[in-house]
């Protein structure tokens, strides 16, 4: 089996803030085009879970590979999610803009049903395809199955990726928050979270199945 040898300690955090650094810049380039937003997010997330089952899978490589195996799916899942955000947005400007009475209250409560729905589409159905082989509507419905059955490590994952915001929110006054909050999203700021993320989903798909210990040799 090929694997990487681990080396020191510092050397094992070194090579992992590399591959996130090359994952986030990668994902950045590949998004975007939008409508490949959902083959580059499951080739991050997908690289992510074989780096931690395999250790030292070139990223590079995986990424691509993932990108194409995974793009038809994915963009299907894609639409979904981009219409879901669409539909949501919309509404909310037309809320805060325009709607009075009842129609404020439909509309707010339809606006906030889409991103919720987004939302977990966005945490659950893009890691389901990168370990699990299903129909794009079972991704999709699984999605929320999830978020009933561990609404725990949901709120865990949403939490990863907003904990950047406060940080530099709190560090760094208004003008230097979007310099340094830029800079850190260029290095960091999904691939990061997103790591954290897949920590967290191995142990909800351990429950269908998903075992970390690798199972077959993967090639350099």
């Amino acid at each position: 089996m090929a694997q990487y040898k681990e080396g020191t300690p510092f050397g094992i955090i070194m090579r992992a803030l590399g591959d996130l650094i090359t994952l986030n810049i990668m994902w950045l380039v590949c998004s975007a085009p939008v409508v490949t937003l959902g083959a580059s997010t499951t080739a991050m997330v997908s690289t992510m879970f074989k780096r931690r089952r395999y250790h030292g899978v070139p990223v590079i490589k995986t990424f691509i590979k993932e990108f194409g195996k995974n793009f038809r799916k994915a963009t299907i899942i894609n639409l979904v999610f981009l219409a879901l955000v669409a539909i949501a947005v919309g509404d909310y400007i037309f809320v805060f803009s325009q709607a009075t009475g009842a129609v404020y209250y439909l509309y707010l409560g339809v606006a906030s049903v889409a991103a919720i729905s987004a939302l977990l589409i966005l945490t659950f159905a893009y890691a389901q395809l990168s370990v699990f082989e299903n129909k794009v509507k079972n991704y999709i419905k699984n999605s929320f199955i999830l978020a009933v059955i561990a609404p725990g490590r949901l709120l865990q994952c949403w939490i990863y990726f907003l904990i950047p915001w406060g940080i530099l929110f709190l560090v760094w006054h208004p003008f230097d928050f979007l310099v340094y909050f830029g800079a850190f999203y260029l290095i960091w700021g999904i691939s990061g979270p997103a790591y954290l993320s897949v920590m967290v989903l191995e142990k909800v798909f351990a429950r269908f199945g998903y075992e970390k210990e690798p199972d077959e040799p993967v090639d350099k």
